[in-house]
């Protein structure tokens, strides 16, 4: 007759096992959120949320799950070795008779390895609906006037957007908050206000004017210099719109070639350097 377990004893073998289960499911869980989470600078910008947690909680959650899981694995094999290594060399053995299907499965292994590391069909398709979907949070104006603009203290702000720091102050001061200074940060000014910087910066009408862009023609044949000189928009501040929206240029690129690269028009580029 089987005895049955002291009620009150602890089995740290199913503990492990049921730990290992739920660190899988909640792994996948943070994985695929982090899959469509919006970039850094959107999602710090717009206080992005899921769940009640901001990016940068998913991104510790699914860091400490995965660390735990591995050392959990560990463990679970350790009290599993025997079964495991009695398994193994059934597979083993059996595998004498299954060469075809252990070559085709190496085989398949290193062709997806090969495959993603070499960004080619039908992997790449992976990665690029993951950039889809990420930039697909900014369209609705998500994007902040530089990246990461509520980290930069009112006075580098105000000169990376070419607007007077005293404007920018007392349209803050207008808008309701005190104590403003040009060390302040709209980080700081969100935290205080429950307020994400995004909202903050969109109250900000007067300081958020932009260029005009000048009527005419002749952009595609002009560098990213040259139309921000025609612009009066500061060449540095240009560069980083344009990184701001993922597009990755130079002072000299020719602004044909970088719209047809990124499936844009000229003055799409153009609207984008004057910080439309």
């Amino acid at each position: 007759m089987a005895t049955r377990p002291e009620a009150g004893r602890f089995r740290w073998r199913a503990f492990v096992t049921f730990y290992v289960t739920l660190s899988f499911l909640l792994l996948a869980v943070s994985g695929i959120v982090l899959y469509v989470a919006p970039p850094g600078r959107v999602a710090h910008w717009t206080h992005w949320t899921l769940g009640g947690l901001d990016r940068e909680s998913w991104q510790a959650l699914h860091t400490v799950l995965a660390m735990l899981f591995v050392l959990a694995g560990a463990v679970h094999l350790y009290f599993n070795w025997r079964v495991l290594w009695s398994y193994l060399r059934s597979r083993l053995a059996a595998g004498v008779h299954l060469k075809r299907e252990i070559t085709l499965a190496l085989a398949a292994t290193l062709a997806v390895v090969a495959l993603t590391l070499s960004g080619l069909p039908p992997f790449a398709s992976v990665m690029a609906l993951g950039e889809q979907a990420k930039g697909s949070w900014s369209i609705s104006g998500g994007e902040p006037p530089v990246p990461h603009a509520e980290l930069l203290t009112l006075e580098r702000l105000a000169a990376t957007t070419q607007v007077p720091l005293d404007r920018l102050i007392a349209d803050l001061e207008a808008a309701g908050f005190e104590d403003v200074s040009s060390r302040t940060t709209l980080a700081a000014l969100a935290q205080k206000s429950g307020r994400p910087p995004e909202q903050i910066w969109a109250g900000l009408q007067g300081s958020r004017e932009v260029r005009d862009i000048p009527a005419g023609g002749g952009y595609g044949t002009q560098t990213v210099r040259e139309v921000c000189a025609q612009l009066d928009v500061d060449l540095k501040l240009g560069l980083e719109r344009l990184r701001a929206r993922g597009i990755e240029a130079g002072a000299d690129s020719p602004m044909k070639t970088l719209a047809q690269r990124h499936g844009k028009r000229p003055h799409d580029l153009v609207k984008i350097l004057a910080g439309a």
